[in-house]
């Protein structure tokens, strides 16, 4: 073997046993085989970190000599911000007031985003690298860097990395990707985290790199930088900065500067369109299944379902032209390509819907209409997208800062949310005020009436008819039903999954329920305030009074009706019944009340979950209760509400 060394490779073997011994009989008769290399060892210097590229050629080793590593020609990579304390420091964009969060124009600079947090505005996107993304990363999650980071900076765990880059576009990726990571895009007035490290670059080389780092060229020669996982899986890949920084670059002329720079552009545009339909992006407009109003929600979803592969066959298309300009620049024959690449997963284009509440089925997406219907009449939403009365707005600028609202929001002309009062007097839905609803059958705030309303606004005399489809397709018998079920297959639970993502839990609908879930209150979190529990308690007081002078006039008619006979016994089961119910709203009452009178002040700074806990008594979610105990041992003392409530006496010394 002159002195080599001799490696197998099993990898893609199933039967590793089996390869191994036909690799071995092939050796000892002299034969060759595919699974065999053999090496001189200090070839392996020629890639960064002397790893044990054995199964590639002499020719794909050599790049890393010939080819200028990632790292110039104005090229860098940086790690962020590493906060310690994710839990204090970050939340997701929908939790904080959106007065608050820092934004701006293609013409912001950093200095003047950083501006922006010494003039109120503490909350700024915070890039994490998240999930598997090419092209286009929504970034749902904001950081404190209120007066220039001053309470991070008073932290002693936090690492404040390179902040002189912060608030400036570039790309970043996930650090820990499965087989196969990706690059995409982040714009200016971001800042990025040790985990969602950035690429920063010249402006007319950015949008040509996110094709050229996302092609399989590129991903093969970072691959070889780094140790493998167990098989095939990748387990243990992390695209560290070192790894990114080492990759080699080759020479791009002009006319393939344009192409690579067309497919970002064009792939980019089309990940955002998608995002059009999920709540949780700062492109939401309105649930996908309105837009095709003629139809029924299962027809409906189908074309749905084909508008939405023909963007990803497109996206495709456009990933394998900048594919094979990565190879011909790399000057890759095709047993190199094949060798290169083998396990490293191949190119896909995910289902923007990624959230765990969405799963793109016919019911996933009859739950995101009743989800929007909701926000509607919180006014969370603006139904006039959804009726035709406003054309869908115009997207941002891809150069320009994250907006602090979606633009299927029903905000103002500068861009924040509307209160109920500044609504126009023609606003075509009663928009509920104090943001609360109530689970009550007649009553003039309940919330299925409500949701009907939105329905007959957009589908007018088929209203019945899709209620009635949406009840099948959900497995429910009424669509009170789905919303006094809080388990599984209910819309509370659909509502915690789709607005749980990088393990922040941040429901905005929360339900307060009576124990045999007769009767609820739902309450809109960002509308919330010092009075909202104590509204909340005088629906919930109102309701009982009302039951129990039901209760009495009913024990009064049994008074009156002597005894015996079928009407009696009916009567009389009429009354247990109403007795039930009235004790079940006591301790629904007495149980509100509790919450209502430590007075505490909302602070949305806190978050959902810290806001939530001293509800715990009556939300049907196991994450208020872990929450306010260990606010009670005093864990959260940064926060208004764990300081409001040591004022109290209330947390444990």
């Amino acid at each position: 073997m002159g002195g080599g060394c001799t490696f197998i490779r099993l990898l893609a073997d199933e039967d590793k046993g089996v390869a191994l011994r036909d690799a071995i009989d092939a050796l000892q008769n002299g034969e060759g085989a595919s699974a065999v290399f053999s090496i001189a060892p200090e070839k392996f210097s020629m890639v960064p970190g002397s790893p044990f590229a054995y199964w590639v050629s002499d020719r794909i080793r050599r790049l890393f000599m010939d080819l200028p590593p990632f790292e110039s020609a104005g090229r860098t990579i940086k790690q962020g911000l590493a906060t310690a304390d994710d839990f204090r420091f970050v939340r997701a964009w929908w939790e904080v007031d959106p007065a608050r969060t820092v934004t701006g124009t293609a013409e912001t600079t950093p200095d003047e985003f950083r501006a922006q947090t010494c003039a109120g505005k503490k909350w700024v996107p915070f890039a994490k690298g998240g999930e598997y993304s090419p092209y286009y990363a929504d970034v749902h999650l904001v950081v404190n860097w209120g007066n220039d980071g001053e309470e991070l900076r008073e932290f002693p765990r936090a690492y404040i990395r390179n902040e002189g880059c912060y608030f400036r576009p570039g790309l970043t990726w996930p650090k820990l990707p499965l087989k196969r990571g990706a690059f995409s895009y982040i714009p200016p007035g971001v800042i990025f985290s040790h985990g969602g490290m950035m690429i920063f670059a010249p402006q007319d080389q950015l949008w040509a790199l996110i094709s050229l780092l996302n092609t399989d060229a590129y991903i093969g020669l970072l691959h070889l930088l780094m140790p493998r996982g167990v098989g095939n899986t990748g387990a243990t890949l992390k695209y560290e900065v070192g790894y990114i920084k080492s990759v080699p670059i080759p020479e791009l002329p002009k006319d393939m500067l344009t192409q690579l720079e067309d497919v970002s552009k064009r792939n980019w545009e089309l990940m955002r369109l998608l995002q059009t339909s999920d709540e949780l992006s700062y492109n939401y407009i309105q649930p996908a299944i309105t837009e095709n109003k003629n139809l029924n929600l299962e027809d409906s979803s189908e074309i749905l379902d084909k508008l939405k592969l023909q963007k990803l066959n497109e996206m495709s298309e456009n990933a394998t032209i900048a594919n094979e300009i990565g190879f011909l620049r790399y000057e890759l024959g095709p047993l190199e390509r094949t060798c290169l690449c083998e396990n490293i997963g191949k190119p896909l284009i995910p289902d923007s819907n990624s959230n765990e509440g969405s799963n793109g089925k016919t019911d996933s997406i009859t739950a995101e209409l009743l989800s929007w219907c909701t926000g509607a009449i919180f006014g969370r939403w603006d139904v006039r997208y959804a009726t035709g009365e406003r054309e869908p707005p115009e997207l941002p600028d891809p150069f320009a800062p994250l907006p602090a609202c979606s633009p299927g929001m029903l905000q103002g002309e500068d861009g924040l949310p509307l209160d109920p009062h500044e609504i126009p007097p023609d606003y075509p839905l009663a928009v509920d005020p104090d943001g609360i609803l109530v689970d009550d059958e007649g009553h003039p705030d309940d919330i299925i009436a409500r949701i009907r309303d939105v329905l007959a606004l957009i589908w007018g005399d088929r209203a019945d008819a899709i209620e009635k489809e949406a009840c099948e397709i959900l497995g429910v018998k009424s669509l009170r039903d789905y919303f006094r079920k809080p388990s599984a297959g209910g819309f509370w639970d659909d509502h915690v999954k789709r607005y749980s993502k990088s393990r922040r839990k941040a429901p905005i609908y929360w339900l307060l329920q009576s124990t045999r879930k007769n009767y609820a209150i739902w309450i809109y979190y960002p509308r919330m305030d010092g009075d909202t529990l104590y509204k909340a308690l005088r629906y919930a007081k109102d309701k009982l009074a009302m039951e129990a002078r039901r209760l009495e006039d009913l024990r009064k008619e049994r008074e009156q009706s002597g005894t015996g006979g079928a009407a009696v016994k009916k009567l009389e089961k009429e009354i247990d019944s109403q007795e039930a119910f009235v004790s079940e709203l006591n301790d629904f009452v007495e149980k509100l009340e509790r919450a209502a009178n430590l007075d505490l002040i909302p602070e949305h700074d806190d978050g959902v979950v810290l806001t939530i806990a001293p509800l715990r008594e009556l939300v049907p979610w196991n994450e208020p209760k872990n929450y306010w105990d260990e606010l009670i041992e005093g864990k959260y003392a940064w926060s208004s509400i764990g300081k409001q409530l040591a004022e109290k006496g209330l947390v444990k010394v």
